[in-house]
């Protein structure tokens, strides 16, 4: 069955670039048919799994796992600071998702290296860390000490990460009543380096075997999470990690919205920007707190295994350019070293360098316009409801979420009982 897969994808990647070349070639336009063709070869797969009944779990375990296998680190990200919405006139916050160079994985570095990488950071315009912990009682926590005991007299916050069932191991701890007190004793002891934790895939799920629960925000009511957050001390600050296209995001909302201090926000479909700016809102309407856009520069293990390319610079430049307008901070997954990510924090005040990704933007959405009207007509997928997963019927959800959002008065904006229907639109677990 692999074998017909890859057969059939092969020969539709192959129809459709006779007929892109032969319409832009006619019309005298070749400029964007090599970035055409890559986001062809990209996003092919997921429009082919509309014929799947188990699309939706295949979305989420290409996903699941957004990590790149190194060698020595495991899933390590970097998160959030300030709380407050994003004006467009002001810089954003940036933080740093374990970058994959090795001098700055800050937590395993020590003495001058380490504050010499921290000085770094910060030089490069990153203002926030986040890294990995999997217990607080054994040499992890002393190695959590020395870092924010290193950056106490630098302007760098450090937020952890907390790994749920579908990302822990033996080793990790779900004693959370345990966790919030070592987090509380943290923000005594250093209270200007460390900022609070994260829970990554919180509204996730988990594509193994022996984990208790499909979905962790199950797990999460299961262990009394919010049990334990009932004793964070409110200087701790607390911003999960969730998805567009995650499950449960209804109780996010509901059940843990007195407890959190902002988001950390992915997209399963990062390949996609042509809806990113709408579901921004979506999110930063329904949460009112600060959200902060992951980027990714670097393809993520499960899109690897899967076939894809890494991201363009166009695509990258165009998530820049839609996030930094529309979030409150981005968050730069692990290759803070690409060139792209580096002019980005070298130009973001300049207006030539925002208008040049303005137009990358635009050059984005055009070609995933493109290549999806010519791969629904050319394979003619149906639009069932049962199979609503891929990344272009997420879109059509969005747009359908924001257009009934926008239509509605300002007094029913002010009415929250509009959450609830909007979060139905966008729902596939209902």
């Amino acid at each position: 069955m692999f074998f017909i897969n890859i057969s059939l994808l092969l020969v539709i990647s192959l129809i459709i670039t006779f007929f892109l070349f032969f319409h832009l070639y006619s019309q005298g336009n070749n400029t964007f048919v090599f970035s055409i063709l890559d986001f062809i070869i990209n996003n092919v797969q997921l429009l082919l799994l509309s014929n799947n009944t188990d699309n939706y779990d295949l979305l989420q375990n290409i996903n699941a796992e957004n990590v790149i296998k190194n060698h020595n680190f495991n899933k390590q990200i970097i998160s959030i600071n300030k709380n407050y919405h994003h004006d467009a006139d002001d810089n954003i916050s940036i933080g740093a998702w374990a970058p994959l160079n090795n001098s700055f994985i800050l937590q395993y570095l020590k003495g001058e290296e380490q504050k010499k990488a921290i000085k770094t950071l910060l030089k490069q315009g990153f203002y926030e860390y986040y890294f990995a912990m999997n217990n607080f009682e054994d040499i992890e926590s002393k190695i959590t000490k020395k870092l924010l005991k290193a950056a106490e007299d630098t302007n760098l916050k450090i937020i952890i990460i907390l790994r749920p069932p579908s990302e822990g191991n033996s080793d990790t701890s779900y004693d959370w009543k345990g966790w919030i007190k070592y987090f509380n004793s943290l923000e005594k002891r250093y209270p200007k380096s460390f900022e609070g934790f994260t829970i990554d895939d919180f509204n996730w799920i988990s594509t193994r075997n022996d984990t208790k629960f499909k979905n962790n925000i199950d797990f999460m009511k299961y262990s009394k999470l919010i049990k334990a957050l009932e004793d964070k001390d409110k200087d701790v600050k607390f911003y999960p990690t969730i998805y567009f296209e995650g499950r449960k995001t209804n109780i996010v909302d509901r059940k843990y919205d007195d407890f959190t201090d902002g988001f950390i926000v992915a997209s399963g479909c990062y390949y996609n920007v042509s809806t990113l700016k709408k579901e921004l809102t979506i999110f930063t309407e329904i949460f009112e707190k600060p959200i902060r856009y992951v980027v990714y520069p670097t393809i993520t293990y499960n899109y690897s295994r899967q076939g894809y390319s890494p991201p363009t610079d166009q695509l990258i430049q165009a998530t820049l350019s839609i996030a930094s307008n529309s979030a409150d901070g981005l968050i730069i997954f692990r290759d803070t070293d690409k060139p792209v990510i580096q002019e980005y924090l070298a130009n973001q005040d300049s207006k030539e360098y925002l208008g040049k990704i303005s137009k990358m933007k635009e050059l984005q959405i055009n070609d995933e316009k493109m290549t999806t009207a010519n791969l629904k007509k050319l394979l003619n997928l149906p639009y069932t409801e049962q199979y609503i997963i891929n990344c272009q019927e997420w879109s059509n959800r969005y747009d359908k979420a924001y257009d009934e959002w926008s239509d509605l008065s300002q007094s029913e904006k002010e009415n929250d009982k509009w959450k609830k229907e909007i979060l139905q639109v966008i729902r596939k677990d209902k």
